[in-house]
Protein backbone atom coordinates (compact mmCIF):
# COMPACT_ATOMS: atom_id res chain seq x y z
CA UNK A 1 0.00 0.00 0.00
CA UNK A 2 1.25 3.61 -0.80
CA UNK A 3 -0.34 6.88 -0.52
CA UNK A 4 1.07 9.58 -2.76
CA UNK A 5 -0.23 13.15 -3.89
CA UNK A 6 -2.58 12.44 -6.55
CA UNK A 7 -1.54 13.69 -10.04
CA UNK A 8 -3.09 14.42 -13.48
CA UNK A 9 -3.54 11.28 -14.81
CA UNK A 10 -5.63 10.42 -11.76
CA UNK A 11 -8.58 12.25 -12.63
CA UNK A 12 -10.90 9.49 -13.78
CA UNK A 13 -10.55 7.03 -10.86
CA UNK A 14 -10.72 10.39 -8.07
CA UNK A 15 -13.74 11.12 -10.20
CA UNK A 16 -15.46 7.69 -10.04
CA UNK A 17 -14.39 7.41 -6.36
CA UNK A 18 -16.31 11.22 -5.28
CA UNK A 19 -19.01 10.09 -7.61
CA UNK A 20 -19.94 6.73 -6.36
CA UNK A 21 -23.32 6.82 -5.63
CA UNK A 22 -23.09 5.22 -2.05
CA UNK A 23 -20.28 7.54 -1.08
CA UNK A 24 -21.16 11.08 -2.78
CA UNK A 25 -23.71 11.95 -0.43
CA UNK A 26 -21.65 11.93 2.47
CA UNK A 27 -18.07 13.51 0.43
CA UNK A 28 -17.78 17.51 -0.51
CA UNK A 29 -19.39 17.44 -3.92
CA UNK A 30 -22.45 16.86 -5.24
CA UNK A 31 -22.97 14.60 -8.25
CA UNK A 32 -21.53 16.83 -11.31
CA UNK A 33 -20.42 15.77 -14.94
CA UNK A 34 -16.68 15.22 -15.25
CA UNK A 35 -16.33 18.29 -16.88
CA UNK A 36 -17.21 20.41 -13.77
CA UNK A 37 -15.33 17.95 -11.40
CA UNK A 38 -12.10 18.74 -13.86
CA UNK A 39 -12.20 22.48 -12.59
CA UNK A 40 -12.37 21.65 -9.05
CA UNK A 41 -9.84 18.67 -9.16
CA UNK A 42 -7.42 20.98 -10.68
CA UNK A 43 -7.86 23.88 -8.17
CA UNK A 44 -7.52 21.13 -5.69
CA UNK A 45 -4.20 19.67 -7.16
CA UNK A 46 -2.83 22.87 -7.15
CA UNK A 47 -3.26 22.91 -3.14
CA UNK A 48 -1.15 19.55 -2.86
CA UNK A 49 -3.57 18.43 -0.11
CA UNK A 50 -5.64 15.17 -2.56
CA UNK A 51 -3.92 12.01 -2.01
CA UNK A 52 -4.71 8.65 -3.34
CA UNK A 53 -3.86 5.49 -2.02
CA UNK A 54 -2.13 2.57 -4.71
CA UNK A 55 -2.40 -1.24 -4.03
CA UNK A 56 -0.53 -2.97 -6.95
CA UNK A 57 -0.21 0.15 -9.17
CA UNK A 58 -4.52 0.56 -8.69
CA UNK A 59 -5.76 3.57 -6.78
CA UNK A 60 -8.16 2.18 -4.35
CA UNK A 61 -8.91 5.35 -1.96
CA UNK A 62 -8.57 9.14 -2.00
CA UNK A 63 -8.61 11.81 0.78
CA UNK A 64 -7.27 15.29 1.35
CA UNK A 65 -5.31 16.29 4.28
CA UNK A 66 -5.25 20.27 4.61
CA UNK A 67 -3.03 22.04 7.11
CA UNK A 68 -3.86 24.18 9.46
CA UNK A 69 -1.96 27.52 10.26
CA UNK A 70 -0.79 29.90 13.13
CA UNK A 71 -2.04 28.63 16.90
CA UNK A 72 -3.31 25.90 14.59
CA UNK A 73 0.08 24.27 12.89
CA UNK A 74 -0.06 20.99 14.72
CA UNK A 75 -3.82 20.11 13.08
CA UNK A 76 -4.38 18.36 10.05
CA UNK A 77 -7.91 18.51 8.66
CA UNK A 78 -8.86 14.67 7.07
CA UNK A 79 -11.41 15.49 3.96
CA UNK A 80 -12.65 13.63 1.38
CA UNK A 81 -11.82 10.16 2.34
CA UNK A 82 -13.49 7.13 0.53
CA UNK A 83 -12.57 3.68 -0.74
CA UNK A 84 -13.68 2.02 -3.54
CA UNK A 85 -16.93 0.31 -3.14
CA UNK A 86 -15.90 -3.10 -3.84
CA UNK A 87 -12.94 -2.96 -1.33
CA UNK A 88 -15.28 -1.45 1.90
CA UNK A 89 -15.60 -3.77 4.67
CA UNK A 90 -12.31 -5.31 4.07
CA UNK A 91 -9.80 -3.66 6.60
CA UNK A 92 -8.58 -1.33 3.93
CA UNK A 93 -9.81 1.87 6.06
CA UNK A 94 -8.26 1.36 9.01
CA UNK A 95 -4.58 0.53 7.82
CA UNK A 96 -5.06 3.58 5.59
CA UNK A 97 -5.81 5.47 8.84
CA UNK A 98 -2.66 3.86 10.42
CA UNK A 99 -0.67 5.06 7.53
CA UNK A 100 -2.05 8.49 7.87
CA UNK A 101 -1.36 8.47 11.16
CA UNK A 102 1.98 7.72 11.14
CA UNK A 103 2.88 10.32 8.21
CA UNK A 104 0.89 13.05 10.53
CA UNK A 105 2.85 11.84 13.86
CA UNK A 106 6.20 11.91 11.67
CA UNK A 107 5.38 15.47 10.29
CA UNK A 108 5.50 16.98 14.02
CA UNK A 109 1.72 16.78 14.11
CA UNK A 110 -0.49 16.42 16.98
CA UNK A 111 -3.75 16.37 16.15
CA UNK A 112 -6.47 15.08 13.26
CA UNK A 113 -9.90 16.44 12.69
CA UNK A 114 -12.27 15.15 10.69
CA UNK A 115 -16.14 16.49 10.37
CA UNK A 116 -18.70 13.03 9.45
CA UNK A 117 -22.49 12.99 9.15
CA UNK A 118 -23.87 11.97 12.00
CA UNK A 119 -26.01 9.03 10.41
CA UNK A 120 -22.74 7.35 8.64
CA UNK A 121 -22.60 5.22 11.10
CA UNK A 122 -19.82 2.56 9.00
CA UNK A 123 -17.47 5.79 8.73
CA UNK A 124 -17.51 6.59 12.56
CA UNK A 125 -16.84 3.22 13.83
CA UNK A 126 -14.74 3.42 11.48
CA UNK A 127 -13.31 6.38 12.72
CA UNK A 128 -13.49 5.17 16.69
CA UNK A 129 -11.95 2.16 15.43
CA UNK A 130 -8.91 4.36 14.42
CA UNK A 131 -8.89 6.20 18.06
CA UNK A 132 -11.06 9.53 16.99
CA UNK A 133 -13.31 10.42 19.16
CA UNK A 134 -16.58 12.72 18.83
CA UNK A 135 -15.92 16.17 20.26
CA UNK A 136 -19.34 18.00 19.27
CA UNK A 137 -22.02 18.00 16.51
CA UNK A 138 -22.17 20.70 13.70
CA UNK A 139 -25.94 21.58 13.23
CA UNK A 140 -27.01 21.62 9.77
CA UNK A 141 -23.44 21.82 8.30
CA UNK A 142 -24.00 21.30 4.74
CA UNK A 143 -27.02 21.06 2.52
CA UNK A 144 -27.34 18.48 0.34
CA UNK A 145 -28.54 19.55 -3.68
CA UNK A 146 -30.32 16.12 -4.58
CA UNK A 147 -32.14 16.70 -1.07
CA UNK A 148 -32.66 20.30 -0.80
CA UNK A 149 -31.70 19.49 2.99
CA UNK A 150 -29.57 20.28 5.83
CA UNK A 151 -27.36 17.70 7.87
CA UNK A 152 -25.71 17.30 10.64
CA UNK A 153 -22.03 16.53 11.34
CA UNK A 154 -19.89 15.24 14.15
CA UNK A 155 -16.66 16.79 14.63
CA UNK A 156 -14.44 13.97 15.66
CA UNK A 157 -10.12 14.65 16.30
CA UNK A 158 -7.58 12.08 17.14
CA UNK A 159 -4.79 13.35 19.38
CA UNK A 160 -1.58 11.87 18.38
Amino acid sequence: MKQRLARPEDFEIVYDLYMEKEANPFLTYDPMTKESFKRIYDSVLSTHTLFVVEVDSEVIATFRLIPKTDRQAHTLYLGGFTILQKLRGMGWGIRILDQIKKTANSEGKRRIELTVDIHNTSAISLYEKAGFRVEGTLAKSYKLSITNQYYDEYIMALIL
